[in-house]
């Protein structure tokens, strides 16, 4: 069998979850202990199967037989080596220092073997995540974009997709990362790649607070293997526990982290070990057991200093903080999990742990704050799709008794029933007082929902509200009044309606500012309106009517 024969039917048993197969083949295959390229896929098949010392041992011999070699092969042996350095625990591995060659080796550019570049760059891909190093995973994704687009079967694609996906919820873009999720899904093909993109769209769907498609697809992968076994299964059963932990289901989303990591977490690699165990962390804390947090942070709290499960330790280490009164130290372990989270580019986790701090900021009375800091968050998480994060922040807000702004540019849409009440009279110039007399409410209420409103419509005064307003007010109970305009004034208000001021009216118009006024009193008068928030909804009422279907209201606020 030829070297390529052999190294997609490898493949083709890792992807069906055979990597025991995977394994006898290429260990029985001429060459297997001295070819770069078997080695370094012999690595990687190890590392599926949890064999994380042979994955090191036989990426370190691919790496060294690949000095001297062409370039795909020799970034094909330091993906390996990338890959297996993830499960390596030593304060010193001898895999250290291939993500830089491989980065050196992309920068300087040069072809790649056609056959097994996307390989190369997947695995790349692939040991950047899992190393939780998203930057550079983002480097290599967008050096080997087109070449990864090249792969020669679905899957494979399943995988490439699969780790794309993750690095877009780790940068925290989720909007970018559904749609790669929802493709790898309609294109898996087979059982187990079916099983992986389920996991990946569940993980996803979670952080996008879709709850009916997060529960079925977590249900389906707990029906589709009931004991995880090997790295692969164990890290879906962990991307679907992330995806229920993104609704606040702790107690379903640890259940999933015990199938995945068994009695003592070995079978998992160094992230992943992390992962599972801040998976049980969460379920504890939420039942205020102390003694269960500190015997589980006790596995790994000796893996604080290390890059690679740093920021969960800290968050985990937040908590218990949080639960023992703690809360200026608390708040310490939060910013840092941040600071390290952020170093990383793992914005997830560096919102996460945004979370924690407000929690610590509040139990320090710190309620200010804690408010600014959740809406900064929230913003930025709804810029990013991120919507249980969105919704995280507004139920902090909510405990605390305060409310999460509106989205910048939501309008209308993102108001309560009373903001808008508040909205349209203001729009309609009453004066702070008077909208508090018709609404029967205090100044101060008043002032703070048009702090609200103002926000809605990204605005920073009132006086804006009239040329903003009327875009995004519902037209279908706007009556149309019976009474024609001149020319002159069906111009004026078609011009209020796109939202003008009187000045730029009449600049448009070529006319005075005095005349403006002049026509669109009359315009008030003839319509029985107060404002040209009222003129501007009638005419864009006109606007969505098609003409057939009354010919003779349009008519008359034509002038016709």
């Amino acid at each position: 069998m030829s070297t390529p024969d052999l190294l997609a039917d490898a493949l083709e048993r890792v992807a069906g979850f055979d990597a025991a197969g995977g394994v006898a083949l290429l260990e029985a295959a001429s060459g297997s202990g001295s070819d770069p390229r078997l080695l370094s896929l012999l690595a990687y098949v190890r590392y599926t199967a949890a064999d994380f010392a042979g994955s090191r041992r036989d990426a370190a011999r691919a790496v060294a037989a690949s000095s001297g070699t062409e370039r795909t092969t020799r970034l094909l042996a330091l993906g390996a080596a990338g890959l297996a350095l993830g499960s390596d625990r030593s304060d010193a591995s001898a895999l250290e220092g291939c993500f830089e060659e491989a980065i050196r080796l992309v920068d300087d550019g040069g072809p790649l073997d056609p056959e097994l570049g996307w390989l190369a760059g997947y695995l790349l891909v692939e040991g950047a995540v899992v190393n939780v190093r998203i930057g550079l995973a983002r480097r290599f994704a967008d050096a080997f974009e087109t070449v990864l687009e090249t792969t020669p079967d679905r899957v494979f694609r399943a995988l490439i997709d699969g780790v794309i996906a993750r690095l877009l919820v780790n940068e925290g873009r989720l909007a970018e990362a559904e749609a790669v999720s929802i493709r790898m899904l309609a294109q898996s093909s087979s059982g187990p790649t079916s099983l992986y993109a389920e996991a990946v769209r569940c993980l996803v769907a979670g952080n996008r607070a879709e709850h009916a498609a997060t529960r079925a697809l977590a249900r389906r992968v707990r029906q589709a293997v009931p004991e995880p076994s090997g790295a692969f299964e164990s890290t879906c059963y962990l991307l679907v526990g992330f995806g229920l932990a993104a609704l606040t289901d702790d107690h379903g989303a640890a259940a999933l982290a015990r199938s995945a990591s068994g009695d003592d977490f070995s079978g998992l690699s160094v992230q992943d070990r992390a992962l599972a165990i801040e998976l049980l962390v969460a379920s504890a804390f939420l039942d205020g057991d102390v003694v269960e947090m500190e015997r589980l942070i006790g596995f790994i709290a000796a893996d604080v200093d290390r890059r690679i499960p740093g920021p969960a330790i800290l968050r985990m280490q937040c908590k218990l903080a949080l639960l023992g009164g703690d809360a200026a130290g608390s708040l310490a372990l939060a910013r840092a999990a941040v600071d390290r989270a952020l170093a990383d580019g793992r914005m997830l986790e560096a919102g996460i742990a945004e979370l924690l701090a407000t929690r610590a900021l509040v139990a320090m009375s710190d309620r200010g704050q804690a408010v600014r800091e959740l809406s900064v968050l929230a913003d930025h998480a709804a810029r990013a799709g991120h919507t249980a994060a969105t919704r995280a922040a507004a139920r902090e807000l909510k405990a605390i008794g305060r409310r999460l702004a509106p989205a910048t540019g939501s309008g209308w849409d993102g108001l309560s029933p009373r903001e808008r009440e508040v909205a349209l009279l203001s729009a309609e110039g009453n004066s702070t007082a008077q909208v508090a007399s018709i609404l029967q409410l205090s100044s101060r209420t008043v002032d703070a929902h048009l702090t609200r409103v103002l926000a809605a419509f990204g605005i920073v005064s009132r006086r804006q509200l009239p040329s903003r307003l009327p875009a995004t007010l519902p037209r279908s109970t706007v009556r149309i009044p019976a009474v024609r305009l001149t020319p002159r004034q069906r111009d004026i208000v078609e011009l209020v309606a796109d939202g003008l001021s009187n000045d730029e009216i009449a600049a448009s118009l070529g006319i005075s500012r005095k005349t403006v006024e002049k026509h669109l009193s009359a315009v008030f008068d003839a319509w029985a309106v107060r404002s040209r928030v009222s003129v501007a909804r009638i005419v864009l009422a006109d606007r969505s009517t098609p003409l057939s279907a009354s010919p003779t209201a349009r008519n008359r606020i034509q002038g016709i």
